[in-house]
């Protein structure tokens, strides 16, 4: 296990990987992964840095090619035998955590004869920018708290924040052969003010959920909380009446983090809510009249939970019960081969909703064919091989087609910059559909994205 220092040192080339990185999924918030070898000083002691290298050759060969399939994931730093990596959709996050626990524990199977690989891995998801331009500082205390979240795990075990949890939970919920999930409750972490609630994901029947050892967990009372109770139950009743004379909104349970996440009403209006997300319960500062209301809450920009709520005249106590809804997209790899045809086709057919400024339900299909080529141009005197990489698509959505055309881009494989773009294809009041492409040495990702309207 690397020792890892309470303020991790992020330098700028490192912080321009992760922009890039999120720029290309056009995202302001992420998710970060930490990993670490178990024991991994000890076996250096033990059997010396040669065997110990091998080890980690082994380790990075099994979870690097995970994290980064399919463009889904971008190591950001090795740290010793620690890995930092980012992910735009927190619940890809979980389902490679679990892989790559899978792959580890297949790796130990057939390697019997040497001592287990066994990962610790720990998960956080937080807002990264300030006005749309990466901070240091904000995402800083994210890597934090990801590094302490995965510190206070044991190898073979994914731990992670609520924020993860919360975006995730409908992937564990359908994946429940492959992905569930425990509460262990709130810890105290080294450097953190306040406890972070610890959950953990797991594959049933092949890993037994394990609390935190030697952590401090705080409870979720208060020392003095009959007294306040008391207090509060007097307030209550010296203003009962004017409960019930005027409309009020509290939250139950909704754990949603308004300080890093807009939480809207009817796609027009932020609320604000008093207290912190693991309060149980928070009372609406934004006045909300009765009726019927859609409150939604982003993950990315084409992920996002909807709730529909209910509000009576008088006093609300309201458990949202949010439901996941995801936008289609098309993201390949491609890489350029010598003596090779370089022509790929791509396609993917998606159902999928979104809902207007009323709350009404719209049902979609969306079918997108995406074909990538790469040609080679001849060398120049003083200058590589020039790559042209030709992009074709066709977007069809409820069965009309939208978009269809092609866009070629000329690249330098020898430039140490990535050539990046997007182009607008379609879109109307709720969404749109953008081509974003990154060329980078002789290699492309290309993707046709749905996002919502109100991410530029």
């Amino acid at each position: 296990m690397t020792d890892l220092p309470l303020n991790l040192p992020i330098d700028d080339k490192e912080l321009n990987l992760v922009d890039r990185f999120r720029q290309s999924r056009n995202t302001s918030v992420l998710t970060i992964m930490f990993t670490d070898i178990q024991g991994f000083t000890r076996l250096t002691e033990e059997r010396g840095d040669t065997y110990s290298n091998e080890v980690r050759k082994a380790h990075d060969a099994l979870l690097v090619p995970v994290i980064e399939r399919d463009g889904a994931g971008w190591v950001i730093k090795h740290i010793g035998d620690a890995i930092m990596a980012v992910f735009a959709e927190p619940s890809t996050a979980v389902a490679r955590a679990l892989e790559i626990q899978e792959a580890l524990r297949k790796y130990n199977a057939t390697h019997s004869d040497q001592p287990p690989l066994l990962v610790r891995i720990g998960l956080h998801m937080g807002q990264v920018t300030v006005e749309d331009k990466m901070s240091l500082d904000v995402f800083g205390r994210h890597v934090n708290r990801a590094s302490r979240v995965e510190g206070l795990a044991e190898g073979g075990h994914v731990y992670m924040t609520y924020s993860v949890f919360d975006s995730a939970k409908s992937y564990l919920a359908e994946k429940k052969e492959e992905g569930a999930w425990v509460s262990h409750g709130r810890y105290q972490v080294k450097g953190i003010d306040e406890p972070l609630e610890i959950f953990e994901a797991y594959r049933p029947g092949v890993v037994k959920p394990q609390a935190p050892k030697g952590a401090k967990k705080k409870s979720n009372f208060p020392r003095f909380a009959p007294a306040v109770g008391l207090m509060v139950a007097g307030a209550l009743a010296v203003q009962g009446y004017l409960a019930f004379t005027r409309t009020t909104v509290t939250f139950e349970d909704l754990r949603v983090r308004t300080d890093t996440t807009n939480l809207m009403l009817d796609n027009q209006t932020r609320l604000q809510l008093e207290g912190e997300p693991e309060d149980h319960l928070r009372k609406c500062l934004t006045p909300i009249k009765p009726g019927n209301h859609l409150l939604y809450y982003d993950v990315s920009d084409s992920s996002r939970y909807y709730a529909l709520l209910a509000v009576k005249q008088g006093k609300n106590i309201l458990r949202p019960q949010f439901e996941e809804s995801g936008l289609p997209g098309l993201l390949r790899n491609a890489s350029f081969q010598k003596h090779k045809k370089n022509t790929q086709t791509f396609t993917n057919s998606t159902n999928y909703t979104t809902y207007d400024d009323v709350g009404a339900r719209h049902d979609h299909k969306a079918d997108i064919s995406l074909t990538l080529k790469a040609a080679q141009a001849p060398a120049t005197v003083g200058k590589s091989h020039t790559l042209f990489w030709t992009m074709e698509w066709e977007l069809v959505l409820d069965g009309q087609k939208v978009s269809s055309d092609k866009l070629i881009v000329e690249h330098d494989p020898a430039s140490a910059d990535p050539t990046v773009g997007k182009k607008d294809l379609w879109g109307d009041t709720r969404h749109k559909y953008v081509l974003s492409y990154r060329l980078a040495d002789a290699n492309a990702q290309v993707g046709i994205l749905a996002q919502y309207a109100e991410y530029k």
